[in-house]
């Protein structure tokens, strides 16, 4: 899909796989900037289903994600399940939980250092020990990503008052306008 979007991306269109999102400061903007995305799926030969598209939404879910055009918020389901992860009891478990909590980590000021303790665990060349320092390490990345649900990150991306989702792999387009 970026190849087909690559004479727009980043100017007001993101794509990650199959999922679009377009981007405009005005509606009027916005409709000749969804003309083209809709356009250019077919021509590749993919497809959205229109019948299972949304309209006139103020905000959506993008990539685990809730965007606005104040900024974007990790997803609360998604903090939920950090907030109730047990302690690992494995490298498997570790590499889980840094997984998810790495994906949300801009979001965490001084994540690397927050979890490095959990990292070292990681590493093929040492025993897993659960210490003292990883179990501190543990709690505080899950509270700290509690926290992150009450703030929007002010992103670098161009956040503009109207935007559209496109996915083709659920067939759902949402539209934001203020």
């Amino acid at each position: 899909m970026t190849n087909e979007f690559r004479a727009v991306l980043d100017r007001f269109v993101l794509v990650y796989l199959d999922d679009i999102l377009v981007h405009s400061w005005t509606l009027e903007d916005h409709l000749e900037h969804l003309r083209r995305v809709l356009e250019t799926p077919s021509r590749a030969k993919y497809k959205a289903n229109r019948d299972k598209c949304e309209f006139v939404r103020q905000e959506l879910e993008y990539l685990g994600h809730f965007v606005t055009p104040e900024g974007i918020s990790p997803l609360s389901d998604k903090i939920q399940v950090i907030q109730e992860w047990s302690e690992p009891k494995n490298v498997t478990n570790v590499r889980s939980f840094l997984g998810l909590v790495g994906y949300y980590q801009c979001f965490i000021k001084g994540y690397s250092k927050i979890a490095a303790p959990l990292s070292k665990l990681q590493c093929e060349d040492r025993p897993f020990d659960f210490d003292d320092n990883a179990q501190t390490s543990h709690c505080y990345s899950r509270r700290c990503c509690a926290s992150t649900t009450r703030f929007y990150r002010h992103v670098s991306l161009p956040m503009r008052p109207t935007m559209a989702l496109v996915s083709s792999s659920s067939n759902m387009m949402a539209w934001t306008g203020t």
